[in-house]
């Protein structure tokens, strides 16, 4: 059964009250721009919609971005028609595959571990919300972990081979508007943040 977006999101809220974690207002719209998008698509959410959608809606990301001298909006675009041109017609945005909640399974399932590891960078940092920052950070994560994980890692394009992770590594081909190290935008961020702990100190 096909279910729309809005039951995804009230369940992931569900599951993060929980925690006594809520949504912030940008992370609800990230978060909901990313269901309806496979929503409209008929597909499974994956890590190119997690990282255009915060890409699209964090200005502190767009700013890390603009700063390396790459451009956000087009970063955004790039995941998004990268996301459609592998849509699977087998697959299907369904209610078996969709519930944020869920208990089976949580580790295996991309959207699912992002937000437990969101949740996690949310209560490190002290707060009771979770933010646009958290998302991609728990993100890039988790794609670093399954590439670590995958025995039968291969890259087609071979400047991706033996070199730090980028955004071009999501698209599994190089590209020079993606070439943009994790390491680079983990580190801004959390120097960021460091700042402004700092700071309320």
């Amino acid at each position: 059964m096909k279910i729309k977006p809005n039951l995804v999101i009230a369940d992931l809220e569900r599951y993060l009250k929980l925690y006594n974690i809520s949504l912030s207002k940008d992370s609800k719209k990230t978060l909901t721009d990313i269901e309806n998008f496979a929503y409209e698509c008929d597909n499974p959410v994956n890590y190119e919609l997690f990282f255009s959608k915060v890409i699209e809606n964090s200005k502190h990301v767009q700013e890390i971005l603009l700063n390396k001298g790459a451009n956000p909006r087009l970063i955004s675009l790039v995941l998004e028609k990268h996301y459609y041109k592998l849509i699977d017609e087998m697959s299907s945005y369904s209610e078996i595959d969709y519930s944020y909640s869920k208990i089976d399974g949580r580790e295996i399932s991309g959207k699912t571990a992002i937000i437990d590891r969101a949740l996690e960078y949310s209560v490190k940092r002290n707060r009771n919300t979770l933010e646009n920052e958290d998302i991609i950070l728990a993100a890039m994560d988790e794609y670093e972990n399954n590439l670590i994980q995958d025995d039968n890692l291969y890259w087609r394009d071979k400047r991706l081979e033996n070199c730090d992770t980028t955004l071009s590594h999501i698209c599994g081909d190089y590209d020079e508007r993606l070439w943009i190290r994790f390491d680079d935008i983990r580190e801004a961020l959390i120097f960021n943040k460091t700042c402004e702990m700092v700071e309320v100190a």
